[in-house]
């Protein structure tokens, strides 16, 4: 009997080890946020367009660990890596991919101008071929106060997001379905739910 080997980025393990984190709840709120500047309604589209690893391995070095990493049709767009010293966390990146022109245009600033106006961000033009050009990546220290200071001036939503997105999920399903953790995904988009219902009962 053939039984389908679960990649450990798509296991309950790595998801109950995720939990055990102390920014679990704060990667959630993020990956959620995320999602919903990204898509209508994630939940529908959960796979078809967006998928989600949980603790994936990665070819960079022991002293970076990789939490997660969201993808859209063939490319991530948002990651979070632990830089270790010694077995311990000392600090942790976001890397956050959004579309050069439209951030460009809601800016009035060139990418290279923005790199050196916030200068505790690192601000480059991404050179992943899924993008076709208009990648941009933002990498952010969330330690640091000052540097997500800068990071929350800039229109880091779905007027710089969904652009990005609709070109990503044009190419179609991306091949990362293998490596989607349900556990993980599922705590993601219940935690919108409860976003949605709270801001119901507040209209009302």
């Amino acid at each position: 009997m053939n039984e389908t080997k679960v990649r450990p980025a798509a296991s309950a393990g790595n998801f109950e080890r995720l939990q055990r984190d102390p920014l679990f709840e704060e990667l959630t709120d993020l990956i959620a946020e995320i999602l919903t500047y990204a898509f209508d309604d994630p939940a529908d589209v959960e796979i078809e367009k967006w998928t989600l690893s949980c603790l994936p391995s990665t070819n960079k070095s022991a002293g970076r660990r990789r939490l997660f990493t969201l993808n859209v049709g063939p490319m991530e767009v948002l990651s979070v890596e632990c830089h270790l010293s010694r077995g311990q966390a000392i600090e942790h990146a976001m890397y956050i991919y959004l579309s050069s022109s439209a951030l460009e245009s809601h800016t009035g600033c060139s990418i290279e101008a923005l790199n050196e106006k916030y200068d505790l961000l690192g601000i480059t033009r991404s050179e992943l071929a899924s993008a076709d050009g208009d990648g941009t990546v933002i990498e952010c220290n969330i330690e640091d106060s000052d540097a997500l200071a800068q990071f929350g001036q800039l229109p880091i939503d779905a007027r710089t997001l969904r652009p990005l997105a609709e070109r990503l999920v044009a190419k179609g399903r991306g091949p990362y379905r293998q490596y989607h953790n349900p556990g993980f995904a599922k705590h993601v988009l219940e935690g919108i739910g409860q976003l949605f219902d709270s801001e119901s009962t507040s209209d009302a």
